[in-house]
Protein backbone atom coordinates (compact mmCIF):
# COMPACT_ATOMS: atom_id res chain seq x y z
CA UNK A 1 0.00 0.00 0.00
CA UNK A 2 3.01 2.32 -0.19
CA UNK A 3 1.77 4.07 -3.34
CA UNK A 4 -1.82 4.34 -2.09
CA UNK A 5 -3.34 7.82 -2.00
CA UNK A 6 -5.99 7.98 0.76
CA UNK A 7 -8.58 10.68 1.50
CA UNK A 8 -10.23 10.64 4.93
CA UNK A 9 -13.42 12.47 5.93
CA UNK A 10 -13.58 12.28 9.73
CA UNK A 11 -14.48 15.03 12.22
CA UNK A 12 -13.28 13.18 15.33
CA UNK A 13 -9.59 14.07 16.00
CA UNK A 14 -9.04 10.80 17.86
CA UNK A 15 -10.51 8.71 15.03
CA UNK A 16 -8.57 10.67 12.41
CA UNK A 17 -5.30 10.20 14.31
CA UNK A 18 -5.95 6.47 14.60
CA UNK A 19 -6.63 6.14 10.88
CA UNK A 20 -3.54 8.10 9.91
CA UNK A 21 -1.33 6.12 12.29
CA UNK A 22 -2.75 2.82 11.06
CA UNK A 23 -2.31 3.71 7.39
CA UNK A 24 1.27 4.81 7.95
CA UNK A 25 2.00 1.46 9.58
CA UNK A 26 0.75 -0.16 6.37
CA UNK A 27 3.23 1.98 4.43
CA UNK A 28 0.91 4.74 3.17
CA UNK A 29 2.50 8.17 3.04
CA UNK A 30 0.03 10.13 0.88
CA UNK A 31 -2.83 10.72 3.34
CA UNK A 32 -5.22 13.68 3.33
CA UNK A 33 -7.53 14.27 6.31
CA UNK A 34 -10.60 16.50 6.01
CA UNK A 35 -13.24 17.34 8.60
CA UNK A 36 -15.92 19.05 6.47
CA UNK A 37 -17.86 18.04 3.38
CA UNK A 38 -16.74 20.98 1.23
CA UNK A 39 -13.09 20.33 2.05
CA UNK A 40 -13.45 16.64 1.20
CA UNK A 41 -15.03 17.47 -2.18
CA UNK A 42 -12.29 19.99 -2.95
CA UNK A 43 -9.56 17.51 -1.96
CA UNK A 44 -11.14 14.81 -4.10
CA UNK A 45 -11.24 17.08 -7.15
CA UNK A 46 -7.67 18.25 -6.63
CA UNK A 47 -5.97 14.98 -5.80
CA UNK A 48 -8.22 12.15 -7.06
CA UNK A 49 -7.36 9.65 -4.28
CA UNK A 50 -7.19 5.89 -4.76
CA UNK A 51 -9.68 5.28 -1.94
CA UNK A 52 -11.78 7.30 0.52
CA UNK A 53 -12.54 6.46 4.16
CA UNK A 54 -15.75 8.26 5.11
CA UNK A 55 -17.40 8.90 8.46
CA UNK A 56 -21.14 9.06 7.74
CA UNK A 57 -22.10 11.63 10.38
CA UNK A 58 -20.23 14.90 10.80
CA UNK A 59 -21.86 16.21 13.94
CA UNK A 60 -25.51 15.25 13.45
CA UNK A 61 -25.51 15.63 9.66
CA UNK A 62 -25.07 12.66 7.27
CA UNK A 63 -22.55 14.60 5.18
CA UNK A 64 -20.60 11.42 4.52
CA UNK A 65 -23.48 10.14 2.39
CA UNK A 66 -23.56 13.40 0.44
CA UNK A 67 -19.82 13.04 -0.16
CA UNK A 68 -20.34 9.48 -1.42
CA UNK A 69 -23.01 10.70 -3.86
CA UNK A 70 -20.57 13.32 -5.10
CA UNK A 71 -17.93 10.63 -5.69
CA UNK A 72 -20.43 8.56 -7.67
CA UNK A 73 -21.19 11.53 -9.91
CA UNK A 74 -17.58 11.69 -11.06
CA UNK A 75 -18.22 8.70 -13.37
CA UNK A 76 -14.85 8.23 -15.15
CA UNK A 77 -13.02 9.56 -12.10
CA UNK A 78 -14.98 7.61 -9.54
CA UNK A 79 -12.95 5.91 -6.83
CA UNK A 80 -13.90 3.30 -4.18
CA UNK A 81 -15.01 4.42 -0.73
CA UNK A 82 -15.63 2.77 2.64
CA UNK A 83 -18.07 4.00 5.27
CA UNK A 84 -16.94 4.10 8.90
CA UNK A 85 -19.69 4.84 11.42
CA UNK A 86 -20.86 4.29 14.97
CA UNK A 87 -24.51 4.56 13.87
CA UNK A 88 -25.97 1.05 13.92
CA UNK A 89 -29.59 1.93 13.03
CA UNK A 90 -31.27 0.48 9.95
CA UNK A 91 -32.17 3.86 8.42
CA UNK A 92 -28.54 4.97 8.30
CA UNK A 93 -27.51 1.67 6.75
CA UNK A 94 -30.25 1.86 4.09
CA UNK A 95 -29.28 5.41 3.15
CA UNK A 96 -25.64 4.39 2.94
CA UNK A 97 -26.42 1.25 0.96
CA UNK A 98 -28.01 3.25 -1.86
CA UNK A 99 -24.66 4.93 -2.56
CA UNK A 100 -23.10 1.48 -3.23
CA UNK A 101 -20.15 1.67 -0.83
CA UNK A 102 -17.32 -0.81 -1.26
CA UNK A 103 -17.52 -1.68 2.43
CA UNK A 104 -19.29 -0.62 5.61
CA UNK A 105 -17.62 -0.86 9.02
CA UNK A 106 -19.21 -0.20 12.40
CA UNK A 107 -17.08 1.49 15.03
CA UNK A 108 -15.25 0.24 16.96
CA UNK A 109 -13.55 -1.98 14.39
CA UNK A 110 -10.20 -3.66 14.73
CA UNK A 111 -7.23 -2.75 12.49
CA UNK A 112 -7.30 -6.06 10.66
CA UNK A 113 -10.94 -5.53 9.69
CA UNK A 114 -10.04 -2.16 8.22
CA UNK A 115 -7.04 -3.54 6.35
CA UNK A 116 -9.12 -6.31 4.80
CA UNK A 117 -11.93 -3.86 3.95
CA UNK A 118 -9.48 -1.62 2.09
CA UNK A 119 -7.93 -4.52 0.19
CA UNK A 120 -11.34 -5.90 -0.82
CA UNK A 121 -12.56 -2.47 -1.92
CA UNK A 122 -9.51 -1.94 -4.11
CA UNK A 123 -9.85 -5.43 -5.59
CA UNK A 124 -13.56 -4.96 -6.34
CA UNK A 125 -12.91 -1.58 -7.96
CA UNK A 126 -10.17 -3.05 -10.14
CA UNK A 127 -12.52 -5.79 -11.33
CA UNK A 128 -15.27 -3.27 -12.13
CA UNK A 129 -12.85 -1.09 -14.08
CA UNK A 130 -11.80 -4.06 -16.19
CA UNK A 131 -15.39 -5.18 -16.95
CA UNK A 132 -16.49 -4.87 -20.62
CA UNK A 133 -19.13 -2.20 -21.42
CA UNK A 134 -22.75 -3.35 -21.50
CA UNK A 135 -24.73 -3.42 -24.75
CA UNK A 136 -27.97 -1.47 -25.09
CA UNK A 137 -31.39 -3.11 -25.12
CA UNK A 138 -33.38 -3.12 -28.38
CA UNK A 139 -35.88 -0.26 -28.75
CA UNK A 140 -39.04 -0.68 -26.71
CA UNK A 141 -42.68 -0.03 -27.57
CA UNK A 142 -45.52 -0.98 -25.20
CA UNK A 143 -43.78 -4.30 -24.53
CA UNK A 144 -40.24 -5.59 -24.52
CA UNK A 145 -38.42 -8.91 -24.38
CA UNK A 146 -36.09 -9.83 -21.52
CA UNK A 147 -33.72 -12.78 -21.66
CA UNK A 148 -34.44 -15.36 -18.99
CA UNK A 149 -32.30 -18.46 -19.26
CA UNK A 150 -32.59 -19.70 -22.84
CA UNK A 151 -35.83 -17.81 -23.46
CA UNK A 152 -36.81 -14.29 -24.45
CA UNK A 153 -39.83 -13.37 -22.33
CA UNK A 154 -42.25 -10.63 -23.36
CA UNK A 155 -43.37 -8.25 -20.60
CA UNK A 156 -45.52 -5.14 -20.66
CA UNK A 157 -43.63 -1.94 -19.96
CA UNK A 158 -46.39 -0.89 -17.56
CA UNK A 159 -45.67 -4.04 -15.53
CA UNK A 160 -42.20 -2.76 -14.60
CA UNK A 161 -42.25 -1.23 -11.10
CA UNK A 162 -38.65 -0.07 -10.89
CA UNK A 163 -35.15 -0.95 -12.06
CA UNK A 164 -32.24 -1.25 -9.65
CA UNK A 165 -28.48 -1.46 -10.05
CA UNK A 166 -27.27 -4.87 -8.86
CA UNK A 167 -23.47 -4.89 -9.03
CA UNK A 168 -22.44 -5.04 -12.70
CA UNK A 169 -26.05 -5.84 -13.64
CA UNK A 170 -29.50 -4.26 -13.41
CA UNK A 171 -32.51 -5.83 -11.71
CA UNK A 172 -35.84 -5.23 -13.48
CA UNK A 173 -38.54 -5.57 -10.81
CA UNK A 174 -42.03 -6.35 -12.13
CA UNK A 175 -45.25 -7.11 -10.26
CA UNK A 176 -44.86 -10.88 -10.36
CA UNK A 177 -41.16 -11.54 -11.04
CA UNK A 178 -37.69 -10.05 -11.31
CA UNK A 179 -35.12 -10.19 -14.10
CA UNK A 180 -31.37 -9.61 -13.87
CA UNK A 181 -29.75 -8.31 -17.04
CA UNK A 182 -26.32 -7.02 -18.01
CA UNK A 183 -27.32 -3.47 -18.90
CA UNK A 184 -26.63 -0.13 -17.25
CA UNK A 185 -29.42 2.10 -15.94
CA UNK A 186 -28.39 4.77 -18.43
CA UNK A 187 -28.82 2.37 -21.37
CA UNK A 188 -32.15 1.10 -20.05
CA UNK A 189 -33.60 4.56 -19.46
CA UNK A 190 -32.94 5.50 -23.08
CA UNK A 191 -35.13 2.57 -24.19
CA UNK A 192 -38.05 3.36 -21.87
CA UNK A 193 -40.76 6.06 -22.17
CA UNK A 194 -39.16 9.23 -20.80
CA UNK A 195 -42.37 10.57 -19.22
CA UNK A 196 -43.12 7.29 -17.43
CA UNK A 197 -39.72 6.15 -16.16
CA UNK A 198 -37.76 8.60 -14.09
CA UNK A 199 -34.27 8.43 -12.58
CA UNK A 200 -34.60 9.05 -8.84
CA UNK A 201 -31.19 7.88 -7.69
CA UNK A 202 -27.95 6.72 -9.27
CA UNK A 203 -29.18 3.20 -8.38
CA UNK A 204 -32.85 3.46 -9.35
CA UNK A 205 -35.30 4.21 -12.15
CA UNK A 206 -38.97 4.10 -11.13
CA UNK A 207 -42.24 3.78 -13.02
CA UNK A 208 -44.08 6.93 -11.92
CA UNK A 209 -47.43 5.14 -12.36
CA UNK A 210 -46.46 2.92 -9.40
CA UNK A 211 -45.72 5.81 -7.01
CA UNK A 212 -48.43 6.48 -4.40
CA UNK A 213 -46.71 8.80 -1.90
CA UNK A 214 -43.53 10.86 -1.75
CA UNK A 215 -41.91 12.01 1.48
CA UNK A 216 -39.89 15.05 0.38
CA UNK A 217 -38.30 15.43 3.85
CA UNK A 218 -36.97 11.89 4.24
CA UNK A 219 -36.42 11.43 0.47
CA UNK A 220 -38.65 8.34 0.44
CA UNK A 221 -40.92 6.95 -2.30
CA UNK A 222 -43.91 4.71 -1.47
CA UNK A 223 -45.20 2.22 -4.05
CA UNK A 224 -48.69 0.74 -4.40
CA UNK A 225 -47.77 -2.39 -2.44
CA UNK A 226 -46.21 -0.41 0.41
CA UNK A 227 -42.58 -1.00 -0.59
CA UNK A 228 -40.36 2.07 -0.31
CA UNK A 229 -37.20 3.39 -1.94
CA UNK A 230 -35.05 6.40 -1.15
CA UNK A 231 -34.38 9.01 -3.83
CA UNK A 232 -31.45 11.40 -4.16
CA UNK A 233 -31.84 15.18 -3.84
CA UNK A 234 -29.95 15.47 -7.12
CA UNK A 235 -32.94 14.06 -9.02
CA UNK A 236 -35.83 15.54 -7.04
CA UNK A 237 -36.72 18.39 -9.41
CA UNK A 238 -36.90 16.18 -12.49
CA UNK A 239 -38.76 13.49 -10.52
CA UNK A 240 -41.46 15.84 -9.21
CA UNK A 241 -42.05 17.23 -12.70
CA UNK A 242 -43.58 13.87 -13.58
CA UNK A 243 -46.57 14.67 -11.33
CA UNK A 244 -49.27 17.30 -11.01
CA UNK A 245 -48.84 18.73 -7.52
CA UNK A 246 -51.44 20.75 -5.59
CA UNK A 247 -50.27 22.53 -2.45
Amino acid sequence: MKELKVLILEDSPAEADFLESFLRKLGCTDIRITTMLKDAVAAYDEELPDICLIDIYLGDKPDGILFAETINEHRAQKRPFIFLTSANDNTTFRLAKFTSPYNYLLKPYNPLELQYAIELALSKFKQESAAPPAQALPPASDTLFIKKGNLLQRIAIDDIRYIEVDGKYSKVVCHTEKFVIQQSLKDLQIQLPALQFCRVHRNYIVNVKEVMKINVINNEIFFRDGETLFFSRRYIDEFLQAFKIFK
